[in-house]
């Protein structure tokens, strides 16, 4: 069973901080209208208090006020995604990357739109478009080796839940998938499995019955 509980921290994260990376003269012409930079506010201080519908509400003025606001498309589409309405999600994310094809908050949503759809070639080109324009991000890692084992490519999921550990050494979902797929190794890795297993948790996940009644089994004899 893979992890995807990172889902909101994801979206929190990327909503509220994607302003930042826009360059200095964008985000001063994207800020400069009051009843603009007032929305956008409202709408990243609704996101983190999970106020969904309110964030909506924000975000959709926004893009009211300026239909091709770059912020007002990305985080939009984020909060569609997160209550559940993944077309109109991936209408707005597609806009956003068309518009600035370097929006990493963009094409990691995507990716995981497609992720649940089961398409794992679009899911597997979005989420290398994320990896590109943000190579730092542990949840594009976690994301696209999730991907990336579910097509089979076990050694190539390894090395992404490794990259996504190192980069965040308290993401639980990512050790809990490395442990996944160490075991989907021939013969299963237990032992680094294990070791990631405990980690995730440590780090808070639930613990998995199957899991444990395997990690706790003696060892066979050779």
């Amino acid at each position: 069973m893979i992890r995807r509980a990172a889902v909101h921290s994801l979206l929190a994260a990327c909503a509220l901080g994607f302003a930042h990376s826009l360059p200095a003269r964008e985000a001063e012409k994207e800020f400069t209208p009051r009843a603009l930079a007032a929305a956008i506010a409202e709408g990243n201080v609704a996101f983190e208090r999970k106020d969904y519908g309110a964030a909506r509400n924000a975000y959709s003025r926004v893009l009211t006020l300026e239909p091709d606001n770059l912020m007002g498309l990305v985080n939009l589409g984020m909060v569609e995604f997160y209550l559940g309405r993944p077309d109109k999600a991936e209408e707005l994310l597609k806009k956003a990357v068309h518009q600035r094809l370097e929006s990493a908050p963009a094409w990691l949503t995507l990716g995981m739109i497609f992720m649940d759809r089961n398409e794992p070639d679009a899911a597997l080109a979005a989420l290398s478009q994320a990896m590109l324009q943000d190579p730092l991000n542990a949840r594009t890692h976690n994301f696209l080796g999730v991907v990336m084992g579910r097509r089979g490519w076990i050694e190539g999921a390894q090395h992404e839940l490794r990259r996504a550990v190192e980069l965040d050494p308290s993401y639980a979902d990512a050790h809990y998938n490395l442990a996944v797929f160490y075991l989907e190794e021939k013969p299963p890795a237990i032992e680094l499995a294990r070791r990631h297993y405990q980690k995730a948790i440590e780090l808070g996940v639930e613990k998995n019955p199957e899991m444990e009644k395997l990690f706790s089994a003696p060892p066979k004899k050779p």
